[in-house]
């Protein structure tokens, strides 16, 4: 998946080459041409400075532009006047309409492609989408673009050095030369200004559409770790989606009991394709490392599988694919009228991506063909699995998407499961006044509570599972820059808890003894709620 340094790095080497290679054909036209696609990609540049171009936070009062993205827009400002003079020299009229090198076309193209995947992270009316559009908002993320910025700045004024050299007009010499100056200062004063850039902000992803992309037997298996990362994107998605209810299709108490079975399996394939593959391992830290890390997984998939079953005896009546087993309506209750049909609902995409990422799991360990309602049969030779997923570190960072991601969804199910209008059949939450013809009844606060302590033991052992991956990946000798990201990430999910509408859906909250929850595990306490 492509991220925003490898855009920024697209740009700056189409850049670099036009600047070194030659002026084919070279004339006055070309040159011109040449020229006003470079005005065009510095235009790009200053539209994705300040508030207008990516701000997460939908406010009037905007924030002025820091000093070095000031900087860049005043030199780079001056740097496109001079340009437009050179032009003038050159050619007045006809370089309207010449094609430029198309190396500064793909230049332009990743330009725009930086601003489009951050405001890819924000809905129409700003407000973030996903947890990562939030590290865009600080000093030192407004400095990392500003100083990857004054990078395309440097290499723009190469090419406007390139164009000087041999343009026949002397007023279009000089032109190139001012403009180079100032895109030099443009580089210079910005780097000096942004020294607090968080570099890892690189490593920033695309924001893929909650839109499930069906695995099938055809595909590849050397394929599967980058469809099960595009799954993990959209998994997180919808997981922050969940947790501040900004989609008209909630998950339904149905869709998080599949997808807490489906998330433990996922977490057993994961920790068997790891064993598989140390079996064939030297004894050393990677082979140690890689058991660990199968253990925690397997105790990620019982965490998953507890919280499902606390679904047992819940229910959903907005979408009962998932109900708790109950004896047929009687003769009176059906001549009476009392029984209605259950309506028909299709699944939240996020339950169907997360049966997808089973079946990628399960490819890549035992073939294209696998699917979970199939026995498992024979492995796949290790060496395979290692060579589709890239190696152990690869392999590693892979599985360590699915703990990242896993841990943003069990931080929002206790929510989702808040706002879904549950009801229940458990007798001893029975009210004693309550109709004995009714066999469901409005959904009791200690089931509730019940559900956000499992998923917080589900949060733990995610956590976990991320840190037993994190340092299989660094035996290995494979960075995950990603992982600084996702843990900064984390943090705003269980910091922001305004975000999260304080009004209740469910009926009064209770006092009740609560269960002992490690308090930085707890996530979706409203504010002010008693403990």
């Amino acid at each position: 998946m492509t991220t925003l340094g490898e855009l920024f790095d697209v740009a700056v080497d189409s850049l670099t080459d036009v600047a070194r290679g030659p002026l084919a054909p070279d004339s006055a036209v070309d040159r011109a041409a040449l020229a006003g696609a470079v005005d065009s990609l510095l235009l790009q540049v200053q539209k994705s400075l300040g508030p207008q171009a990516y701000t997460p936070v939908a406010t009037a009062e905007e924030r002025p532009l820091t000093v070095a993205e000031r900087n860049l827009d005043d030199c780079i400002g001056q740097a496109r006047e001079h340009l437009v003079t050179a032009r003038r020299y050159l050619s007045p009229r006809e370089a309207d309409g010449v094609r430029a090198d198309g190396r500064i076309t793909s230049a332009v193209q990743a330009v725009g492609a930086v601003r489009d995947m951050i405001n890819g992270h924000l809905s129409p009316d700003r407000a973030p989408l996903t947890p990562y559009a939030y590290l865009v908002r600080h000093q030192t993320a407004f400095d990392y673009l500003a100083h990857r910025y004054s990078e395309i700045a440097r290499a723009a004024g190469q090419v406007v050095h390139r164009l000087a050299q041999g343009a026949e007009h002397p007023g279009a010499v000089d032109a190139f030369a001012k403009a180079r100056t100032s895109l030099d200062h443009a580089s210079v004063y910005a780097r000096a200004t942004a020294r607090d850039a968080d570099h890892a902000l690189a490593a920033f992803p695309a924001a893929l559409p909650v839109e499930p992309v069906q695995a099938t037997a055809a595909d590849p298996t050397r394929a599967v770790t980058a469809h099960l990362a595009d799954d993990c994107e959209r998994l997180s998605r919808a997981a922050y989606v969940a947790l501040h209810d900004r989609s008209d299709h909630r998950l339904s108490g149905s869709d998080l009991k599949q997808m807490s079975r489906w998330n433990g399996l996922g977490r057993l394939l994961a920790g068997r394709a790891l064993l598989h593959v140390s079996e064939n391992l030297e004894e050393g830290p990677v082979r140690d490392g890689l058991k660990s890390a199968a253990a925690a997984l397997r105790e990620s998939s019982h965490a998953w599988k507890a919280a499902a079953a606390v679904w047992e005896h819940i229910a959903d009546p907005g979408d009962p694919r998932e109900h708790p087993p109950v004896p047929p309506p009687g003769y009176p209750q059906v001549r009476q009228g009392k029984v209605a049909k259950m309506p028909s609902v299709d699944p939240h995409p996020a339950a169907v991506i997360s049966r997808t990422s089973v079946v990628r799991l399960g490819q890549l360990v035992f073939g294209p063909q696998w699917t979970p309602e199939q026995p498992p049969g024979a492995t796949r030779p290790a060496v395979d699995v290692l060579s589709d997923s890239g190696g152990v570190g690869r392999l590693a960072v892979s599985t360590y998407r699915l703990s990242a991601t896993g841990w943003q969804m069990a931080a929002a199910a206790p929510w989702a499961a808040r706002r879904a209008g549950l009801v229940t059949n458990a007798d001893r939450y029975r009210p004693a006044d309550l109709d004995e013809a009714r066999r469901f009844y409005p959904v009791h606060p200690r089931q509730l509570e019940a559900l956000t302590v499992a998923y917080s033991a589900v949060m733990g052992a995610e956590q976990k599972s991320a840190a037993a991956l994190l340092s299989v990946a660094q035996s290995a000798g494979t960075a995950v820059p990603r992982a600084a990201l996702d843990a900064a990430a984390h943090r705003t999910i269980a910091q922001e808890q305004k975000w999260v509408t304080a009004q209740p859906t469910q009926g009064p909250p209770r006092d009740l003894p609560r269960a002992h929850v490690p308090i930085d595990l707890v996530v979706g306490r409203r504010p002010g709620m008693r403990r």
